[in-house]
């Protein structure tokens, strides 16, 4: 789990503590007999308990509206709307019910006697944005939820929403900060597992079923008919009735069920606990049911993070992550529970057995690579819950995440001053090498799916993104990145044999899905650009449902010509969209401003050759040069060689040997893209994608 990207889904089931206290001990007393429960009949008699709770969740979204003052509309508002709504400051809060405590926001989130289904977020502040995409989702989804405020300003900010049951942490009361690490060894991290695992554990005990889920987490259907195995989808014929390619009732006599940072959806799908035995264990989705078994697991996992044992294996451990693992498994042994192939739960959890362990179905819990980059979900043909934004790259961090979930359509939080605005989009196209490139590796029946065409594709954009910048700063236009073509995957750092998985992340490689459409950060650095506070849209932005029809309408396509086809057709009177190349920033900015300035949205086919320089004062050179920079700059690609050939041999049928240089130690080597030049003034100095 990503530190301060962290939320908790809230998960009720009716009389479970009654079910649970009556029928998962190995003996009853009251009666003076022993009762023997089989799993299968475990299942049956929690899915009768579950059924009685099915008609209380659907009346829960309604509850939330009528808690505020003058509420009483639908729950969950069409996308329009609540999109809309997302930074709405004038609507009316839900102080009618909402006190701060947890009590209060779980009596709005879940009306009835009896605890139901309930998502709910545990943040701070500075991550408002995701907080507020977290409950537009949510809602989206018809996903009831609470959330905790983890300092004052965010318990404000939510509270003077409709849409978001909201309570003061225990941190928020004691003014606590956090320090904006996402170090797990960091203090404030430490003292926020701490406490986020004490209100898992508080929840559990009020007899809530709690499916704990970082922040990060975009939700796209409501979890509980598969988790609470409850409602149509549980019954035959059912999405997850019998039968089924993800049946719910086996993952019933589940007392914990966690999803894992596994990088095959598919390999998931056939071995399920098998599989997902054999990876780490993540509990940014992590589901405990309040079973007695279930109960004393998250007692003993909150004291263990808290304040460990002396001497014990959990004293080092800086993450609740980390302990969960620990505690699931065997001391030296791997995976160190016994997970049979095919099965939902894994046997001789926690010390040999204390608690069934649930495997939660990576295509249904899907992962940051599983979605952004595989797009496992299409290829399975599955719909699935969730998608959790890990495997980002560049600092992995709000930034990141938010961009991987723009590009996504995911991302719900922005205004809709957002998609208004004059703009100018950089078309994608295939640069001339890499088109080359492609050409000579089918000719010689070789995949052109490797870090040679990747290199040059690398190159060719940045080349065109320097001219489409200069543009679109001369024009005093929003730029609208391309959705460029990644021609090989990219890890977090060099730890490992990318090379040879086929240029995929290894674990991924049993479903191939080269080439695929880059998120930013495998060419460019968000944080980069956040910093230099540019105004850009992503790729995505055209295909946005809530970008207006007229402004695509009547978008005008920029028509590019070599500068003697351009005067010729000029004197024709038909340079109405047309653009000569090679020309500086000032003089295209002139042409376009005066012929087409009226319209929102322009389009550029390429970027290839466009500009010979900046135009005007030589100090406006000197400034954008410095402004581009930092922006220009695609991150290191690095990867662990085969220790036998090593890196120049390993690369030498793809790249050149100044590109391979030598490797940094360890059998590393990183590919680092050169930046296009920089203008010069009173000089041409094209762009190199042109050949």
């Amino acid at each position: 789990m990503g530190a301060r990207f962290t939320a908790l889904l809230l998960v009720g089931a009716a009389s479970l503590m009654i079910l649970a206290s009556s029928m998962f001990g190995s003996s009853s007393s009251g009666a003076g007999r022993i009762v023997h429960v089989t799993e299968r009949g475990v299942a049956a008699a929690r899915q009768q308990q579950l059924a009685a709770t099915a008609a209380v969740s659907r009346s829960r979204l309604t509850n939330l509206a009528e808690a505020a003052p003058g509420g009483g509309g639908a729950a969950a508002p069409p996308l329009a709307t609540a999109t809309a709504s997302a930074a709405s400051p004038e609507r009316p809060a839900a102080r009618g019910a909402l006190d701060g405590s947890l009590e209060a926001a779980l009596r709005v989130a879940v009306p009835g006697e009896a605890p139901g289904f309930v998502m709910a977020s545990f943040a701070n502040s500075a991550l408002n944005d995701h907080l507020v995409n977290f409950v537009l989702c949510a809602v989206r989804a018809r996903a009831p939820f609470v959330i905790g405020a983890v300092d004052q300003a965010a318990f404000t900010m939510l509270s003077a929403r409709r849409d978001a049951p909201t309570y003061v942490t225990p941190m928020a009361k004691e003014g606590a900060s956090l320090d904006g690490s996402n170090q797990h060894s960091s203090g404030s991290w430490k003292r926020f597992a701490g406490m986020r695992t004490g209100e898992v554990l508080r929840m559990v005990r009020l007899g809530y079923s709690v499916l704990h889920t970082d922040i990060d987490v975009v939700w796209l259907r409501s979890p509980e008919p598969y988790l609470m195995c409850s409602g149509e989808a549980s019954r035959p014929g059912g999405e997850h009735g019998p039968g089924s390619r993800f049946e719910c009732g086996p993952l019933l006599s589940a007392d914990v069920a966690v999803s894992s940072d596994n990088m095959s959806p598919g390999r998931d799908t056939e071995g399920r606990a098998s599989y997902s035995a054999g990876g780490t264990f993540n509990t940014g989705i992590l589901f405990l049911r309040p079973t007695v078994k279930g109960r004393a697991f998250a007692e003993e996992w909150h004291a263990n993070v808290v304040s460990p044992p002396p001497g014990s294996r959990y004293v080092s451990l800086t993450s609740d992550q980390q302990v969960f693992n620990h505690m699931m498994r065997k001391p030296r042994q791997w995976p160190g529970v016994d997970a049979p192939h095919g099965s939902a739960v894994m046997r001789e959890a926690w010390d040999g057995g204390r608690v069934t362990l649930g495997s939660l179905p990576l295509a249904l819990f899907l992962n940051g690579h599983g979605y952004f980059v595989q797009r496992a979900d299409l290829r399975l043909k599955v719909s699935p819950f969730a998608v959790h934004a890990t495997y980002s790259l560049d600092n992995h961090d709000g930034v990141a995440k938010r961009q991987r979930f723009r590009e996504a359509g995911l991302w719900l939080a922005d205004g809709e001053e957002y998609f208004r605005g004059r703009f100018l989009a950089l078309n994608a196209s295939v640069p001339p090498a890499v088109a080359a490139a492609l050409g000579a590796a089918r000719s010689a029946g070789q995949s052109p799916n490797h870090i040679g065409v990747h290199a040059a594709a690398l190159r060719g954009y940045l080349a065109e993104l320097r001219d489409a910048l200069a543009l679109a700063r001369a024009l005093r236009r929003t730029l609208v990145l391309p959705r460029w073509t990644c021609y090989v995957d990219k890890l977090w750092a060099g730890s490992d044999n990318i090379i040879g998985t086929g240029f995929m992340y290894p674990g991924s490689q049993d479903a191939p899905f080269l080439p695929f459409a880059c998120p930013m950060d495998h060419v460019l650095s968000p944080a980069a650009w956040a910093k230099a506070e540019v105004d850009y849209r992503d790729g995505s932005f055209l295909s946005s449902p809530r970008l207006s029809p007229e402004l695509t309408a009547a978008a005008v396509d920029v028509q590019l010509l070599e500068r003697s086809a351009y005067d010729t057709a000029a004197a024709a009177g038909g340079g109405a969209t047309l653009l000569p190349l090679g020309a500086t920033a000032v003089e295209a900015a002139k042409l376009l401003g005066g012929r087409s300035g009226g319209a929102a949205l322009l389009r550029l086919p390429h970027a290839r050759g466009l500009l010979c320089g900046v135009g005007g004062r030589p100090a406006a050179t000197r400034e954008f040069n410095h402004f581009a920079q930092p922006l220009l700059r695609a991150p290191a690609w690095c990867a662990r060689c085969a220790k036998r050939e090593g890196c120049p041999s390993n690369l030498a049928k793809w790249l050149t040997p100044e590109q391979t240089g030598s490797p940094r130690g360890h059998g590393e080597w990183c590919l680092r893209t050169p930046p296009p030049p920089r203008f010069r003034p009173g000089q041409c100095v094209l762009n190199d994608a042109v050949t």
